[in-house]
C-alpha cells in the first residue's frame, strides 16, 4: 500500500499463502496512486484487485454451493492458489457430480449469478456473477467427476471461507492430462508443480498418467529438475 504523499513504493503484493495450504490469505487491494510507482508496479496493483474481486466470487459461490448441501470441490488455478501455489487461471472452477449441475445452477441463480446458456461446451456450466466467470465442471480431462475424486478433498480455508479443494495429486493429474499435440504448454504447469510437489503422490501419478505419452514427458522434466524427489 502506497501511502498518501509517499516518495517510493513500499510493497505492492500481499504475503504468499500458508505453505501447508491450509489457510489462503487475501490477494491485496490497489495501492493508491504514486507519481513515483512504474507502469509495471501500477499494472500489477491492478492485477492485485482483479484477484481480491474473483476471491469474493470463489468464496460466494463456494457458500452458495455448501448452502445447497451439494458435494463439490475448488479445482484449477484457485485450487492451486489454496494449497500454496500460484494462481494462474482468470476464472473460479467448482468439480461437481454431472447430476448435480442443475441443483448448483439453481442455487447460485437464486444467489445472483448469471447462466450462459449458450456455452457449446458439453464437460461444464458457465455462469457469471458481476462479470466474474464461474466454471462448473462435471467432467476432468475427459473423465467424468466421481465420488471417489469428492472423497478425496480437503478442507481449506480460503480467504475467509471454509471450502473443498481438489486434492493435489488430483490436480496435477488432470493438469497433465490435458496435454495434447495442439496444446503441450510445459512451462505453465511447472509453477503448480513446483509448489505442490510435496503434497502429490507422485507414484499415483505415473499410474494414472502412464496412458498418456506428453504427461510421461512431463515427468521426465520433472524427475531431471528434482521435483519428484
Amino acid at each position: 500500500m502506497l501511502p498518501s504523499g509517499s516518495g517510493s513504493l513500499l510493497t505492492t503484493c500481499p504475503a504468499a499463502p500458508v505453505a501447508n495450504g491450509r489457510v489462503a490469505g487475501e490477494p491485496g487491494r490497489v495501492p493508491d496512486r504514486d507519481v513515483s510507482a512504474t507502469p509495471d508496479q501500477v499494472v500489477g496493483a491492478a492485477e492485485h484487485a482483479v484477484d481480491a474481486d474473483l476471491l469474493e466470487t470463489v468464496k460466494k459461490a463456494a457458500v452458495e454451493l455448501k448452502r445447497a448441501d451439494l458435494r463439490f470441490a475448488l479445482c484449477g488455478g484457485w485450487a492451486v492458489y489454496a494449497r500454496g501455489g500460484p494462481r494462474s487461471e482468470h476464472d473460479a472452477d467448482f468439480a461437481l457430480l454431472d447430476r448435480d449441475v442443475p441443483r448448483a445452477i439453481d442455487a447460485l441463480t437464486a444467489a445472483g449469478f448469471t447462466e450462459d446458456s449458450g456455452s457449446p461446451e458439453d464437460w461444464l456450466a458457465k455462469l457469471y456473477d458481476r462479470g466474474n466467470l464461474v466454471d462448473l465442471i462435471f467432467r476432468l480431462s475427459g473423465e467424468p467427476v466421481s465420488e471417489q475424486i469428492l472423497d478425496r478433498v480437503e478442507t481449506i480455508e480460503v480467504g475467509s471461507v471454509q471450502m473443498p479443494v481438489l486434492a493435489a495429486t488430483d490436480l496435477v493429474v488432470t493438469k497433465l492430462l490435458t496435454f495434447r499435440d495442439h496444446y503441450a504448454d510445459f512451462g505453465s504447469a511447472l509453477p503448480m508443480v513446483r509448489a505442490l510437489r510435496e503434497q502429490v503422490d507422485w507414484a499415483e501419478v505415473r499410474r494414472r498418467t502412464e496412458h498418456s505419452p506428453f504427461a510421461e514427458a512431463f515427468l521426465l522434466l520433472c524427475d531431471r529438475l528434482g521435483l519428484t524427489d
